[in-house]
């Protein structure tokens, strides 16, 4: 049983290290106007810049979905193997 223990433990280690690696991600995004080379238009150059915000917070929250959601498979595998070396 310590052996299962010590595996579920290692699980949720790793689980736990993709998540901050997401959160790492969410948080170093770069953001991406749209265009190569900028529009002479003022209005054409702020709409680039309005989407390219608008695409790096869609990405963030969805890193941060996962990040989450991965955070939560670790501590829950962190109980699972706490009971297990009990056992």
């Amino acid at each position: 049983m310590k052996k299962i223990a010590l595996a579920v433990q290692i699980l949720s280690a790793l689980a736990g290290m993709y998540a901050a690696y997401c959160w790492w991600v969410a948080s170093t995004g770069k953001i991406h106007p749209g265009w190569t080379v900028e529009p002479g238009e003022a209005e054409a150059a702020q709409a680039g810049w309005i989407g390219g915000i608008m695409n790096s917070a869609i990405e963030s929250a969805k890193l941060n979905k996962r990040a989450a959601l991965w955070t939560g498979a670790s501590v829950l595998l962190s109980s699972v193997s706490g009971i297990l070396s009990l056992i």
